[in-house]
This record gives C-alpha cells, sequence and structure tokens, in this order.
C-alpha cells in the first residue's frame, strides 16, 4: 500500500484526506442538513487546542493541520520514507507507505473517554495506508528525501502539500501524542465507538517499522 504525492497525485491526496467528510455530506444533504466542514474545523479549534495544553506534557502546534502533538521518546532514526515508482503507474511516484506495528490508544477528546486501543503487548500492525490522515502527519517526516534505492532526490517533496509533524518522522521506538481535529481522523462519519466529528487523542508507540510486504 503507498501513500500518493507527487504533483500529478496531490489531488488524490486531497480526496484521500477528505473522503470521510464527502461521504458525510450526502448523507446529510439527504436530511436536508448541509454539513461545513471549514464551520466544524473551526469550532473544534478551541477544544483541540485546551485539550492538548492539559494534556500534553510540551505541546507542539502544526500550523498547516491543526494537529497538536508531543514527542516522547525520537526512536531509532533508522527507518527511511521514499518516493517510489507507482507499480499501477510508472509514469508517477509515490510515498512508499511501510508497515507499522504500534501499541496505541485513542481518547475521545470531549468526553475524556478510551475508544481504541490495542490488547496484544506485541503491538498491531498496519500499513501506513490504511490509518487516519493525523497518523499519517504524525509517522511521515517534514519532507521525503529518499528515491526508492536509497539516494537522495533531486527535490524533497512534502506530503499533502503540508509535510508530517516533525523533521523525521517516526521510527521504531518513537513515542507520540496526538491531538487531531476530527477531519483527520473520519470527519463525520461514525466508525466503531467514535462518534461523528470527534477530534481525538492518541498515543502511539512504534515498536517496529519496515518496507511494506510484496502484493
Amino acid at each position: 500500500m503507498r501513500v500518493e504525492t507527487t504533483k500529478e497525485m496531490k489531488k488524490l491526496n486531497t480526496l484521500v484526506l477528505g473522503f470521510a467528510v464527502a461521504m458525510g455530506l450526502s448523507s446529510c444533504i439527504k436530511d436536508g442538513d448541509q454539513f461545513d466542514p471549514a464551520a466544524q474545523f473551526e469550532l473544534e479549534r478551541p477544544i483541540v487546542r485546551a485539550y492538548a495544553e492539559a494534556n500534553l506534557g510540551n505541546p507542539r502546534f502544526h500550523e498547516e493541520t491543526g494537529i497538536w502533538y508531543e514527542v516522547v521518546a525520537p526512536g531509532d532514526g533508522a527507518y527511511q520514507y521514499k518516493l517510489v515508482s507507482n507499480p499501477n503507474n510508472p509514469s508517477n511516484r509515490v510515498i512508499e507507505a511501510p508497515d507499522i506495528t504500534v501499541i496505541y490508544t485513542g481518547t475521545l477528546v470531549e468526553t475524556d473517554v478510551v475508544v481504541e486501543s490495542n490488547d496484544d503487548d506485541g503491538g498491531d500492525k498496519k500499513s501506513l495506508g490504511n490509518v487516519p490522515a493525523a497518523w499519517q502527519f504524525a509517522f511521515l517526516p517534514e519532507e521525503i528525501l529518499y528515491d526508492e534505492d536509497g539516494e537522495l532526490l533531486d527535490e524533497p517533496i512534502k506530503f499533502a502539500n503540508s509535510g508530517g509533524l516533525t523533521e523525521e518522522g517516526l521510527t521504531a521506538g518513537s513515542v507520540i501524542r496526538i491531538v487531531s481535529p476530527s477531519f483527520y481522523i473520519y470527519g463525520n462519519q461514525s466508525v466503531g465507538s467514535v462518534p461523528a466529528n470527534s477530534p481525538m487523542y492518541y498515543e502511539i508507540e512504534v515498536v517496529a517499522i519496515e518496507a511494506p510486504d510484496a502484493d
């Protein structure tokens, strides 16, 4: 699984990040009540900030996304995030989405109730391509520097025009806490125990990170 980027694929990135909101918009229109994601984002802004300032020891703010975060442990720095050829369209290149093994908890900001977690001490294995956008911003570095051969790119690129939250991204041993607006979680869709329009607080420990398994 790979996260699309490059100039040609940035439009697709925008669609991926807005997918939950778009789906919610359709359902609201049927009920005669149009959903405004920008208004919801602004409504959540002070709520997210207050929670971050109350619960993060050293809160930092990512201006481009409105996500607050705190790096608790930096990790070993060994993983290289890479720009690789898209196997479905070799003329385009994409950010390779690694397989991540994580221990995590997800808490509803507005009720402080834990609604997502894994019980396995060894962690859950996921593709970075199959997690909420807030996680992708947390994992990916500010800039992707390397190609598929591990050589420096002529020009670094940024995921979704904004780049990741931290300079180097997350690697094995990293621990990060993030407080995110609902737009980068599930938008105005209810998913599992997470109600629609729910900003979330996640604590994520990276047990392992590796190149994706071949399809």
